[in-house]
């Protein structure tokens, strides 16, 4: 697996590109910007290289604009990555890599309060056949579809949610 990829793809700033590009097909920084206005410029602009230089996005059009090159990004066509079960394993412990750190440099911080914050973790197990289970994601991605275009404001905070289905032995 394409360890450029993967380090890419934790980082919350640049997922929450990735979700904006995916939401909107294509955009451009200013877009993406206008999406996210709590990121700074220039940390949008090096998160964005570094998605690039990890081919997890593409220019898809470039258009002069005031005297520079305004380009337009797209989610690559593929993801670097072989359908094995190796490469799943590293995948996934990735992830969990990433999301154990992110708590660590929550409770780490200035200020952490759980309760405050709505901090959650839960587990369920369910009994479902593949195709209740697909129905279960499909509901899930289509909750998810009603929040993602929300856009930071009075009251409004950034929350990473983060599902993992796993077997049940």
């Amino acid at each position: 697996m394409n360890n450029k990829y993967m380090e890419a793809c934790m980082n919350s700033t640049r997922q929450r590109i990735i979700q904006v590009i995916m939401t909107k097909k294509e955009a451009t920084s200013g877009e993406i910007g206008e999406e996210l206005p709590d990121i700074p410029r220039a940390s949008l602009y090096r998160h964005i290289k570094v998605l690039l230089d990890a081919e997890v996005i593409v220019v898809v059009r470039e258009a002069f604009k005031r005297g520079s090159v305004e380009k337009t990004y797209a989610i690559a066509p593929q993801m670097p990555y072989e359908d094995t079960n190796e490469e799943y394993n590293s995948l996934i412990q990735s992830a969990l890599m990433g999301l154990q750190g992110e708590f660590y440099r929550y409770f780490s911080g200035e200020d952490p309060d759980p309760q405050r914050d709505l901090l959650t973790v839960g587990s369920a197990s369910l009994v479902m056949s593949d195709e209740e289970m697909i129905d279960f994601l499909t509901a899930y991605g289509e909750l998810l579809q009603k929040y993602m275009p929300n856009k930071p404001g009075e009251g409004r905070k950034v929350r990473k949610v983060t599902v993992v289905v796993s077997p049940n032995e």
